[in-house]
C-alpha cells in the first residue's frame, strides 16, 4: 500500500488531484487497476489517506521530539524544531494541494493546528519549566514562524534565512 501512496502523492504533486486519474497512480505504482480500487474506491479515498499519513507522521516526529527534550535544550531543540517543518518539502507541498481540494478543509485545518499546536506548547513547557504560564503564547507565535520555514528556506542557498529563523525559534524556546 505504501508503494501505492507514495505513487499518487508524485503524481499529485505534478497534476494536483483534478488532474490525476486512478489509471496513472496505478501505472506508476505498477499495481493493477482491479487491485487498486479494491484498496482505494476514488482517488479522493487516496488523497485522504495521504493527507492522513503525512499529518500522522509530522505529529509523530513532535511526539518523539517532546520525549526526548530536555531543560535548557536551546539551540539543539530551536534546529530540531525547524529540521520538521523543513523536513518532507516534497510531500508538504503536495499536502497542501490535497488540504485545499478537500471540502471540509476549514474543519480539518483548524484540527490538524490544535494538535501541532498542543505539541509544540508541550515542548516548549518542557524545555523551560519556569515559563509554562506563556507557553501556549509562544506556541502560538512558534507554530506560524515554523509553518513558514519552508517557504523562507527552500535550498542549501538560504543557509542565512535558516541561521536566523534559528535565533528567532531559539528566542522562543527560551523565553522565560
Amino acid at each position: 500500500m505504501a508503494r501505492i501512496l507514495d505513487a499518487a502523492g508524485a503524481v499529485f504533486a505534478e497534476k494536483g488531484v483534478d488532474g490525476t486519474t486512478m489509471t496513472e497512480i496505478a501505472a506508476r505504482s505498477g499495481t493493477a487497476i482491479g487491485s487498486l480500487y479494491r484498496f482505494f474506491p476514488t482517488k479522493e479515498s487516496i488523497a485522504a489517506t495521504l493527507l492522513e499519513r503525512f499529518i500522522h507522521d509530522r505529529l509523530a516526529v513532535l511526539d518523539q521530539l517532546c520525549e526526548a527534550v530536555q531543560p535548557g535544550a536551546g539551540e539543539e531543540l530551536a534546529r530540531a524544531l525547524l529540521d520538521v517543518w523543513l523536513d518532507k518539502r516534497e510531500e508538504r507541498d503536495y499536502t497542501t494541494l490535497l488540504l485545499a481540494a478537500r471540502p471540509d478543509a476549514e474543519h480539518h485545518t483548524a484540527q490538524w493546528r490544535a494538535q501541532f499546536q498542543g505539541r509544540v506548547v508541550r515542548i516548549l513547557e518542557k524545555a523551560e519549566p519556569r515559563a509554562q504560564a506563556s507557553a501556549a503564547a509562544r506556541g502560538v507565535v512558534l507554530l506560524h514562524l515554523l509553518k513558514l520555514a519552508p517557504q523562507l528556506v527552500r535550498s542549501e542557498a538560504d543557509r542565512d534565512v535558516r541561521t536566523e529563523m534559528e535565533k528567532l525559534v531559539l528566542g522562543l524556546v527560551n523565553a522565560a
